[in-house]
């Protein structure tokens, strides 16, 4: 039996980052095990405690998944892996878009979707106890060392067309809470000039309804769980699967069972949709309205979108009794300080449950990382420090990357202090009716934590 440790690279300190396990790795081991079966793989998943496990777990291969912020995490990891002889792969976004940033240290990196590039490559090393370069120029979708220590990239590798041929996330090395979360689509119809997700993902494909409410039952009848979240960029993007999957859960008999929450775009946010939702028990939904500028709102989002249409979507949400969460996104280059002060109005203005307001920061992959390298901002080699994409403003802003050319960082950091500060009395009246109230005490430990090791 080989000895395979997953390495989620994610700051424990970070509420935000420790909040659920990661179902991509959970989707990769079930992949292996419908390919090997149960018994050639024993599998361990970590997100701390590197040197301990790796000296007594004793893995003879290890896997790491990470995002760009937490890279530098990974190129630690990996070393310390590569001190002790034991061969690296890595994947997730990051190695996706900068697949030139992969480590010596680091075998393989798995570009894009990885269920069936991560079997071919179990079978190169079931063969061979390690990752020869012979043995890995014919598998579609991975960088890698090869002789003369030159990096190949390999033909890119598509994902599947029919998610449904995929085998459901194995969840058993995970806890599960009576809160968690699901994946019931890939990719998004958009293409956000902030966001790597949908550019990862590539196109828009979907579970089949059924697929999605079989996997709901799980969840409910076999571990208890009560509140799912659908972390779909936009759960209704293919509305006909989505009133197959109303109906089906009320055929079921799963509606009262458990609540859920999703996230759409305010221009989705329609009557028949909305009172969808309500009938299946969708409780709270959150949307990227990012800007309450309209100039700023079409730069951020394309011309599909208004600043009217985001206070339309709010309203009709609290017309249903659905609990309105939104995200905002300041700073973008040339927003000038009153611009992002109308978001502050436009958020004052209209009735959100809760909300949240980021500075813009440049993710491999996007238009805005296009402009952070235009600007010499961000590199792609070894002297970039990865932790400077980290979200947290409030935690990062002394090496945050600022896009802004018409604000320098304290007059950024002022306004961004405005928000914070109307966020946290609004949250706080707010969260004591909203459904992740449950989730509470463990956000307030989580915070505080993170808030005194950075003291």
């Amino acid at each position: 039996m080989i000895k395979f440790l997953w390495i989620n690279a994610i700051n424990n300190f970070s509420e935000v980052e420790t909040r659920y396990p990661n179902l991509g790795i959970d989707h990769l081991i079930a992949s292996l095990k419908t390919t090997f079966g149960d018994t050639c793989f024993h599998f361990k998943i970590v997100n701390s405690d590197i040197d301990e496990t790796l000296d007594g777990f004793k893995p003879q291969v290890v896997g790491i998944s990470c995002v760009s912020q937490n890279y530098g995490l990974a190129l630690n990891y990996a070393q310390k892996a590569h001190e002790r002889g034991i061969p690296v792969m890595i994947g997730g976004v990051h190695i996706s878009f900068l697949p030139q940033t992969l480590s010596k240290t680091m075998h393989v990196g798995c570009i894009g979707e990885g269920e069936d590039t991560i079997v071919d490559l179990m079978q190169v090393f079931l063969k061979h106890e390690e990752f020869p370069a012979s043995a890995l120029e014919g598998i579609p979708g991975i960088a890698y060392w090869g002789e003369g220590g030159l990096l190949h990239q390999t033909v890119s590798r598509a994902g599947r067309s029919d998610l449904d041929s995929l085998p459901p996330p194995d969840r058993s090395l995970n806890p599960i809470s009576s809160h968690t979360y699901m994946f019931t689509s890939r990719g998004c119809p958009y293409r956000c000039k902030f966001c790597a997700s949908s550019r990862f993902w590539n196109n828009v494909r979907f579970f089949s309804a059924e697929r999605v409410v079989n996997e709901i039952e799980l969840l409910v009848n076999q571990y208890g769980v009560r509140f799912i979240s659908f972390f779909d960029d936009l759960f209704v993007a293919d509305k006909k699967r989505f009133f197959e999957i109303v109906d089906l859960v009320e055929k079921r008999g799963i509606q009262g069972k458990v609540k859920f929450s999703c996230s759409l775009r305010a221009n989705t946010v329609r009557e028949d949709i909305v009172a969808a939702l309500k009938r299946m028990g969708v409780a709270s939904v959150g949307m990227g309205l990012e800007s309450g500028n309209q100039r700023v709102l079409t730069w951020l989002k394309g011309g599909s979108l208004t600043v009217e249409q985001n206070a339309n979507a709010v309203a009709l949400l609290k017309k249903h009794g659905i609990m309105p969460n939104a995200s905002f996104v300041i700073g973008s280059p040339d927003e000038t300080a009153e611009e992002i002060l109308d978001t502050l109005r436009f958020i004052k203005k209209v009735d959100l449950a809760l909300f949240d307001v980021y500075v813009i920061t440049p993710f491999p992959g996007t238009p805005v990382w296009e402009i952070a390298k235009e600007k010499k901002l961000v590199t792609e080699d070894e002297s970039m420090d990865w932790s400077r994409l980290n979200v947290n403003f409030e935690m990062n802003h002394s090496k945050a990357i600022i896009l802004s050319e018409t604000l320098s960082p304290s007059e950024l950091l002022k306004l961004y202090g405005k928000f914070r500060r109307y966020r946290f009395l609004h949250n706080a009246i707010k969260i004591w009716k909203h459904p992740m109230i449950s989730d509470l005490p463990k956000y307030i430990f989580k915070y505080l934590r993170e808030r005194i090791r950075e003291i």
